[in-house]
């Protein structure tokens, strides 16, 4: 599914793996003022985590590892994710950024199709 539309983003083929998505866009409330606070929330600051991601996706052997990682991951945003995942490595990640952008391990990059019609970009991340 697509954080911002009710529309499927695209089909990731898993199998004998847990896949664990976090994300601000299901959870929520918007304020008078028309702020959104979701639920993730980052440590440092208390209020709901403003990352410039919109969802992080995690495919990996232990569902609970995957949870945490997924939301951990979120909360630290792309580059840190990215620095994160590059140096320990053992499960792999598909982020969506606030402007639309797919960012996808190289692990799982050939088991991802965009659905049709879709226009965002696909990037794959490598080692």
């Amino acid at each position: 599914m697509a954080p911002w539309e009710k529309d499927n983003l695209g089909v990731l083929e898993i199998s004998n793996a847990a896949v664990v998505t976090s994300g601000g866009y299901e959870n929520y409330f918007q304020d008078e003022n028309g702020n959104i606070y979701w639920h993730i929330l980052d440590p440092d600051t208390g209020y709901p985590a403003n990352s410039g991601l919109q969802s992080v996706l995690i495919v990996g052997s232990e569902g609970k590892l995957c949870d945490a990682l997924s939301t951990a991951l979120f909360v630290m945003g792309e580059e840190k994710a990215t620095a994160y995942w590059r140096e320990r490595g053992g499960f792999e990640m598909l982020m969506v950024t606030d402007e639309h952008e797919i960012l996808l391990t190289e692990g799982i990059a050939e088991r991802f199709t965009l659905s049709d019609g879709r226009t965002e970009s696909v990037q794959v991340l490598e080692k």
